[in-house]
């Protein structure tokens, strides 16, 4: 299998695509779905779209606003930040509980002149670097 992919940055979104606390967009990078998220401490985060519970996704729409992420397996609920808040139960009940793993970011984000990145690669080149090969300084401003 080629992973190439894992190698590289990718552009995930522009910043004025999820403007709002809770707007999220859907992607694919490679063979991994991502979710791009603006979180409610106004941070944009870039998360692995799978459960740490039963590996399924919890989010299937492309785009939308959101307070929370919920696997619809069993019910395991994820903030925007990717922190695992509860449990859904009976009557929509939530049973909480510590010490369990929340969404896995993606190893790098970045943020230029309002285009986001992300790599799933922890090492390799900087941001910075990728976009000099790519000419991305060199564009005027729009």
């Amino acid at each position: 299998m080629n992973q190439n992919w894992l190698r590289t940055w990718y552009h995930v979104a522009d910043e004025n695509e999820i403007p709002d606390l809770g707007d999220f967009k859907t992607l694919i990078i490679g063979e991994q779905s991502v979710i791009v998220v603006r979180s409610e401490d106004q941070h944009i985060r870039v998360l692995f779209n799978i459960c740490r519970h039963r590996e399924v996704m919890v989010c299937h729409q492309e785009r939308g606003n959101t307070k929370r992420f919920v696997c619809f397996f069993h019910g395991w609920m994820y903030d925007t930040k990717g922190s695992l808040i509860g449990l859904t139960g009976p009557n929509d009940t939530m049973r909480t509980f510590q010490g369990r793993r929340g969404l896995t970011p993606v190893p790098r984000v970045g943020t230029v002149r309002g285009s986001i990145f992300a790599s799933l690669n922890p090492d390799g080149e900087s941001l910075e670097t990728y976009l000099k090969k790519t000419k991305f300084f060199d564009r005027k401003k729009t």
